[in-house]
């Protein structure tokens, strides 16, 4: 508030000098009556607080209005030239901001303003014509040499910015930031002597500075002088043994002579620097993680460990880390990783996924429950975990438990039929191990509606039909689709045969089940034990009995089997 009165007061005293020969132009006009002059310095105030506060619609009609009282107001086509850079407005913004700068040529925050407008709409060269005025007329403002040398950039005038820079130098002295300015225009101009020249002197006037021997020992490296390049990392090392980025360097240099042995130590020690860059490090590590090379694997976990033990509060170096070992197919190891990631950062959707993934295919079910919650704690939105909370809570047998958790997140499934497809399959195993085959039934149906080519719920389906002996046309049918989808698989063609069984088909079945054996079926008791049954059916009373006895040997056969050899007879189950 207090500057808001200041900035008035200002205004005041300001217009209240205006009824002299100038005007806000600096221009001599006729002078107004002191009523009009008053009347302006009222309008022109309220116009500009009316700007302030962000009324830009208002504060432009009455810098309109204001006009009509003075027209030749520098200061007003000004404040009008900010309002229509706001809007956008971009042939009137520069009309005002010209127009400011015609009626009052020695204020330099005119020119300063209509150079940036120039800029900020292409306009480089004229904007350059007004930044060389500002210097002429003020030599040595560094900030107006600064913004001389950013445009003969913009125009690619790169000699002539290098020019502008030596002169601010010449002011001011050599510092860190111009000297990388002119390092790096050198170098664009492939003038890498002179670039290195820029950092010789850098480090004449601060000898103690090793970053600057790093610098220059890349221009070397640059230049193809890498043992000079070298003196000068082993350089930075005497001076600053724990430097950050030395370790990263020199690895460069020996991986660039084929050096491997020394690369790799040099980066064995820049990722035990706790000081050093640990994304440079997780990049670095991302290269060992891409490798099909068995010795980089193996230095990739060494690495990867390494990465841990100086970053041990750092969630991203266990990330690093279980990436290593998802690499070497040794999921629990990853999946401890993983679990310390999220212990120091607990907000990591994507971490939390791959942790219920990897306990979905280790079957760790305990585990999947209790990891589930956890996630649907900070994810209470994500169908994902709830999904592998019903799916472990179906194998710890809490069936209540897992329909209620997969029927929450089914609700918050957007746009995945696929997804929506697969809760409905798990609630209808939920119900089936209750025995709740209506709501079993209903939720299988609802899958297949989905996705009807889904060959494993086809497959199970019909089975369970077969098993119920009901609807055993549509068992066929699904069973048949599941085989013309996954040919050649043992389960399913047993699966297709024992709903054949069911309906007294038994050549039909027993051609399926044939082919089941030939891919691998005769590895299975169940298969055996099936085939023995349809051979039963068929006269074949040796070669049934032949067949319960292979499964017997198996030893994970029906609790009838042993039953059906000892009365070499088939038992209805």
């Amino acid at each position: 508030m207090l500057r808001y009165i200041v900035y008035i007061a200002l205004l005041l005293s300001f217009f209240s000098s205006c009824s002299s020969k100038k005007n806000l132009g600096g221009k001599t006009e006729k002078q107004l009556t002191q009523k009009k002059e008053n009347q302006f310095a009222s309008n022109f105030i309220e116009a500009t607080t009316q700007k302030i506060i962000g009324n830009y619609e208002l504060a432009e009609k009455l810098f309109t209005e204001g006009l009509k009282i003075k027209p030749k107001s520098a200061a007003t086509y000004f404040e009008l030239s900010g309002i229509y850079d706001y809007k956008k407005e971009a042939v009137s913004c520069l009309e005002s901001a010209q127009k400011a700068v015609s009626l009052n040529p020695e204020n330099d925050w005119y020119k300063t303003n209509l150079a940036v407008l120039y800029q900020k709409y292409g306009l480089y060269e004229k904007s350059l014509e007004l930044y060389e005025e500002l210097v002429e007329k003020h030599p040595n403002r560094h900030e107006y040499l600064f913004t001389l040398a950013e445009t003969y950039l913009m125009l690619d005038q790169k000699e002539e910015a290098l020019k502008v820079y030596d002169k601010i130098q010449q002011n001011i002295g050599n510092t860190e930031e111009l000297a990388k300015y002119k390092q790096n225009l050198y170098l664009e101009l492939g003038q890498i002597d002179n670039a290195i020249l820029e950092i010789e002197n850098l480090i004449e006037e601060n000898p103690s500075n090793p970053a600057y021997y790093g610098l220059l020992a890349e221009l070397y490296e640059e230049k193809g002088e890498s043992e000079k390049a070298l003196e000068l990392y082993n350089k930075v090392l005497e001076i600053d043994p724990m430097n950050e980025n030395i370790r990263f360097a020199l690895y460069g240099y020996y991986k660039e002579k084929g050096k491997r042995e020394e690369a790799f130590e040099q980066l064995k020690k820049a990722f035990e620097n706790p000081e050093a860059s640990i994304e440079t490090k997780i990049q670095i590590l991302l290269g060992y993680l891409k490798t099909e090379n068995k010795e980089k694997k193996e230095q990739g976990k060494v690495l990867a460990d390494l990465l841990t033990v100086a970053h041990p509060t750092d969630s991203r170096s266990f990330t690093a880390v279980a990436e290593i070992y998802i690499q070497k197919d040794e999921l629990e190891k990853a999946l401890g990783a993983y679990k310390k990631s999220v212990k120091i950062n607990p907000d990591q959707h994507l971490i939390w996924e791959q942790i219920v993934f990897l306990e979905a295919d280790l079957q760790w079910y305990d585990s999947l429950v209790i990891d589930s919650e956890k996630a649907l704690e900070l994810y209470p939105t994500q169908p994902l975990y709830y999904f592998f909370s019903g799916l472990a809570n179906i194998q710890k047998k809490e069936y209540d438990l897992a329909i209620d958790r997969l029927s929450v997140g089914k609700e918050l499934i957007l746009d995945n039929k696929k997804m929506l497809a697969e809760f409905y399959q798990k609630i209808g195993d939920a119900y089936h191990s209750k025995k709740e085959h209506h709501y079993s039934d209903e939720n299988y149906d609802k899958a297949l509606e989905i996705n009807p080519n889904n060959p494993t719920l086809l497959n199970n389906y019909s089975y369970y039909l077969s098993e119920r002996e009901e609807r055993l046309s549509k068992a066929e049918e699904m069973a048949r689709k599941a085989n013309s989808l996954v040919p050649q698989n043992a389960n399913f063609l047993d699966t297709y045969a024992w709903v054949l069984f069911k309906q007294k088909k038994y050549t039909e079945a027993e051609e399926q089940l044939q082919e089941a054996l030939l891919y691998g079926g005769s590895n299975s008791a169940v298969i055996l034990e099936h085939y023995g049954d349809v051979s039963f059916f068929l006269g074949k009373k040796a070669t049934a009995i032949e067949y319960w006895n292979k499964a017997l040997k198996k030893g994970e056969g029906s609790p009838y089997l042993e039953e059906k050899i000892k009365t070499e007879s088939y038992i209805n189950q």
